[in-house]
């Protein structure tokens, strides 16, 4: 049974230590698709194969909490994308992007803006100064600016040895921050 707080998303607070987390070239490969049947990985694996890669790193920093950023979101609703992830993720997850009160209609307000401009949306209502990104941005929409995101190979998302180094790095220097 899930947890009550996972049918609402929490607001964000401006201390908040945050990861918004893609899905699709992180968690799994980028070659995701949904169908009658729901959502179908079609490459090698499973579904969430490296979600565990991601748990464990998260243990060394309890006070980061996770924020979706995955339109995952978008077409299954807050909480089924959260139950997806294993619960020790679903734990720490506070929020999404995307809220099912912003327009549903293709090509409306939210789904004109890049992924960047999604987060940065997120982060400007909540007022967040300390925060990263972890997604594969196929579209390359990150400016070049900005050192938030740690981009994720999509085939290999975070089984990649040098991402996971990457995050850990900047989840450091993430908690030296005031």
């Amino acid at each position: 049974m899930l947890d009550s707080k996972l049918s609402t998303p929490s607001r964000l607070k401006p201390n908040d230590r945050i990861l918004f987390l893609d899905f699709d070239g992180v968690l799994h490969p980028d070659d995701v698709y949904r169908t009658r049947r729901g959502l179908v990985l079609r490459a090698p694996g499973q579904l969430m194969m490296h979600a565990g890669i991601l748990v464990e790193i998260l243990k060394n920093f309890p006070q980061v909490k996770i924020s979706l950023s995955t339109s995952w979101v978008r077409i299954l609703g807050y909480r089924r994308a959260c139950a997806a992830l294993p619960p020790e993720l679903q734990a720490l997850t506070v929020s999404s992007t995307w809220h099912s009160r912003m327009p549903r209609a293709p090509l409306e307000g939210y789904d004109m803006y890049s992924r960047y401009q999604q987060i940065r949306a997120a982060v400007t209502r909540a007022g967040l100064t300390n925060w990263i990104a972890l997604d594969d941005d196929p579209f390359e929409s990150w400016p070049d600016h900005d050192r938030r995101l740690i981009r994720t190979d999509p085939d290999l998302g975070l089984s990649s040895v040098l991402t996971q180094d990457e995050l850990q790095a900047r989840l450091r220097a993430l908690m030296e921050t005031e």
